[in-house]
C-alpha cells in the first residue's frame, strides 16, 4: 500500500525487482536531494537577500483518465505538484500505478486513494503505466483540489490521501489504524519529507510549516487534526 518506501537503503533493488516486497509493503522509489544551502557574497555593503521561494502556479485545469485493464496513459499535466486520484472499486489481485520516476500505488483489490506526482525538481511524470483487472478512473488536479486541514477540525477517512495545510497550521496531529506500514509525508517548497514511517498503528504530532502538504500512507483508517 505504501507508495514511497520499502526501505530506504533498498532503493536499488526495488528497481530491478519491485516484487521483492509484499505488494502491502512495496514503497514508492523517488530520487531525493538535499535543499541547496544558501550563499552569501562577501562584499562591504550586504546585497538584499533574494527570495528562493518558488512562487506557487496559478490555477491549473484537472486531467480525467478512465479505462479498463492494463494500460498506458500520456498526460499533459506541466512540472509543477499534482495531486492523482486513482479509483478502481472492482479490482482485485495486483493494483498498481507507476510514473517514469516513481510507483505511486502499489495494492491488492479494491482501490481508491490520492497521491501527488513531480515532488521533486527536474523530475516530470508524462505517462502513467496502470495494471488493473477492471475499470478504473485517475484524475490529477492542482492543490484546489484538496481537503484543507483547519485547525481544530478533525478530518476522518481510509487509505492514502493528501491535504493541503494553510500557514495557519503547525502542527498535525495523526492517528492511524493499518496492520502494515504507516507514513506520513510532508511537501513543503521544493522537497518532500518523510517524518513518520514505522509498521502498525501511529499516534503523534508532525510539525509542519505551512503553506504545506501532507500525505498519510496505509492499508487502514487515519484521523488528522491541524493546530
Amino acid at each position: 500500500m505504501i507508495r514511497r518506501l520499502c526501505a530506504a537503503s533498498a532503493a536499488v533493488l526495488l528497481t530491478f525487482g519491485l516484487m521483492a516486497c509484499s505488494p502491502s509493503n512495496l514503497g514508492r522509489v523517488v530520487p531525493r536531494a538535499a535543499a541547496p544551502e544558501g550563499l552569501r557574497s562577501p562584499s562591504a555593503t550586504p546585497t538584499p537577500p533574494t527570495s528562493t521561494t518558488t512562487p506557487r502556479p496559478g490555477p491549473q485545469p484537472a486531467e480525467k483518465y478512465s479505462g479498463k485493464g492494463n494500460a498506458s496513459v500520456p498526460m499533459t499535466w506541466p512540472m509543477r505538484l499534482g495531486f492523482v486520484t486513482f479509483d478502481c472499486p472492482k479490482c482485485s489481485g495486483h493494483v498498481a500505478v507507476n510514473t517514469e520516476n516513481e510507483l505511486i500505488v502499489n495494492d491488492i483489490g479494491p482501490y481508491k486513494g490520492t497521491q501527488w506526482i513531480n515532488d521533486m525538481p527536474g523530475y516530470r511524470a508524462k505517462t502513467f503505466t496502470i495494471k488493473a483487472n477492471a475499470a478504473w478512473t485517475l484524475t490529477i488536479t492542482d492543490e484546489s483540489g484538496l481537503p484543507v486541514l483547519e485547525p481544530g477540525k478533525p478530518l476522518s477517512g481510509k487509505s492514502e490521501a493528501v491535504f493541503a495545510v494553510p500557514d495557519a497550521v503547525s502542527s498535525v496531529a495523526v492517528t492511524t489504524k493499518n496492520s502494515g506500514r504507516t507514513a506520513v509525508w510532508v511537501h513543503s517548497g521544493d522537497y518532500s519529507d518523510l517524518p513518520v514511517n514505522q509498521l502498525g498503528d501511529y499516534k503523534g504530532d508532525v510539525p509542519v510549516s505551512g503553506p504545506a502538504y501532507l500525505s498519510v500512507e496505509g492499508d487502514g483508517t487515519w484521523t488528522v487534526t491541524g493546530s
